[in-house]
C-alpha cells in the first residue's frame, strides 16, 4: 500500500475526473495565447516599419525636392500642351563642355533675357526670335547668344530670345499664338536647324518627354496636341507607372537621370536614332511646308512679319554643300517669306564656331552669326 501511495501520479492526475469544461477550456487559452500575441506583435512591427519606411520617403523627396530648386533648379517644366517650358525666374550655372561657367536665368514668362542691363532708349519695335538649343543658346552667357549680341547692335530694337532647348518648328508654332498676343512684335524670327525637320514628326524628345508633333496621312498635315506617352516610356526607368514618376517624383528622376540614363544612354541613342532615321526625307518636308505656310499666316494675323533663317551644322559649313538650305530657299520664296541661309557667314570657321564634342556654337560662332544677322533683321 506504500508503495502504491509513494508511485502515485502527481496530484493533478486525481481531477482527470472532473468535467473537462473549466480545467480543459482553461488549458486551451492557455496554449492560444502565444502565437496570437506574437502574431499582434509582428502585426504592429510591421506596420511601425511600414509606416517608417512612408515617413522616410517622403523626407527623402521633400529634401531631395528643396535641394534640387535651390542647388541645381531644373531649366524646363513640364508643360501639358507644350510638352515642357523653360521654368519662369530661373538663375543657374552651368558649364560648357569644355569646362567654362555659364550664367543662365528666365524672366517672369521664362524668355531668356537678351541683356543683363536696360535699354539706353525706349525700343520702336519689337523682334521675336523663336528656335530651339541654338536660340536658347544655354551654352553661353546671355550676352553672348546671337539675339543678345543682335539686340546689343540695335538699339532702338527690343529683341525677345523665346528659343527653348528641344522644341521642334510645330511647338514653336503652337507657342508662337501665345507669344504674338503677350509681346506683339512687329517681326518673328524663325531659326531652323536641320533636325527641327524630322523633329516635327517625333511625338517625344528623349531627354525630356512627349510633346505635341505632326502627323502625315497622305498629303493632309494634322497636329496632334495629345502626349503620346507610350512611346517616351521605353526611354524611361523601368518601374510601375514610370511617366507619373517621372513627372511627380524627384526621387525616380534623380535615379533616371544619373543612374538609368549613364548605364543605357548608348543604347537608348541608337535606339532613338533608329526610330529617327525611319521618317522619309520626303515626309518630313512636306510637314515642314505646311507648318511654315500656318506659321506665316498666324504671324500675319497678328501684324507681324515672320523672317526665316536656316542655321547650318559643322558638316553643312565644312562641305558647303546644304540640301534642306536650298529647299528652305524654294519653299520660303513660294511663301513669301524672307530667307537667310547662315551657312556662307561661317565658311572657314568650321573649327572655331562649333564646340569639338558638341552640335551648338561657341561664343565666336554667335558673333558670326549675329554679325549676318543684324543687317537681315534691321528693315
Amino acid at each position: 500500500m506504500a508503495l502504491a501511495l509513494k508511485l502515485a501520479p502527481p496530484d493533478h492526475r486525481v481531477h482527470d475526473a472532473e468535467p473537462a469544461g473549466l480545467h480543459g477550456a482553461r488549458t486551451v487559452v492557455t496554449v492560444a495565447a502565444a502565437p496570437a500575441k506574437k502574431k499582434r506583435r509582428l502585426r504592429r512591427i510591421l506596420l511601425l516599419a511600414a509606416i517608417s519606411g512612408i515617413l522616410a520617403v517622403a523626407l527623402a523627396e521633400f529634401g531631395l525636392r528643396i535641394a534640387s530648386a535651390l542647388v541645381y533648379p531644373a531649366l524646363y517644366a513640364i508643360d501639358d500642351e507644350l510638352g515642357w517650358r523653360h521654368t519662369t525666374n530661373l538663375q543657374r550655372t552651368l558649364q560648357d563642355v569644355n569646362g567654362r561657367s555659364v550664367q543662365f536665368s528666365t524672366e517672369a514668362h521664362g524668355l531668356r533675357p537678351t541683356s543683363t542691363s536696360p535699354p539706353a532708349t525706349a525700343p520702336t519695335r519689337t523682334l521675336l526670335f523663336i528656335g530651339d538649343s541654338f536660340t536658347e543658346a544655354s551654352q553661353v552667357n546671355t550676352g553672348e547668344s546671337f539675339v543678345g549680341i543682335v539686340a546689343s547692335q540695335l538699339a532702338d530694337t527690343r529683341c525677345l530670345n523665346a528659343g527653348v532647348g528641344g522644341y521642334s518648328t510645330v511647338q514653336q508654332l503652337l507657342a508662337l499664338k501665345t507669344q504674338l498676343t503677350q509681346w506683339q512684335p512687329d517681326m518673328v524670327v524663325l531659326a531652323i536647324y536641320e533636325n527641327d525637320f524630322v523633329d516635327n514628326l517625333m511625338p517625344f524628345f528623349s531627354g525630356l518627354g512627349p510633346r505635341p508633333y505632326a502627323r502625315l496621312e497622305g498629303e493632309q498635315v494634322s497636329i496632334v496636341t495629345e502626349p503620346d506617352v507610350e512611346s517616351f516610356v521605353p526611354y524611361l526607368q523601368p518601374a510601375p507607372s514610370p511617366f507619373w514618376l517621372y513627372r511627380n517624383c524627384a526621387i525616380y528622376r534623380s535615379v533616371h537621370k544619373t543612374i538609368f540614363l549613364r548605364s543605357h544612354g548608348e543604347r537608348l541613342a541608337k535606339r532613338e536614332q533608329a526610330e529617327r532615321s525611319a521618317v522619309p526625307m520626303a515626309a518630313q518636308r512636306t510637314v515642314m511646308s505646311e507648318l511654315l505656310r500656318r506659321l506665316r499666316v498666324v504671324a500675319r494675323n497678328h501684324g507681324a512679319e515672320l523672317r526665316l533663317v536656316a542655321l547650318p551644322s559643322r558638316k553643312m559649313v565644312r562641305t558647303k554643300d546644304a540640301p534642306s538650305h536650298d529647299w528652305l530657299a524654294t519653299r520660303c520664296q513660294q511663301l513669301d517669306i524672307a530667307y537667310l541661309s547662315l551657312r556662307p557667314a561661317l565658311n572657314g570657321h568650321d573649327k572655331t564656331a562649333y564646340f569639338d564634342t558638341d552640335i551648338h556654337f561657341t561664343r565666336h560662332g554667335h558673333e558670326l552669326v549675329a554679325g549676318a544677322l543684324v543687317p537681315f533683321v534691321r528693315d
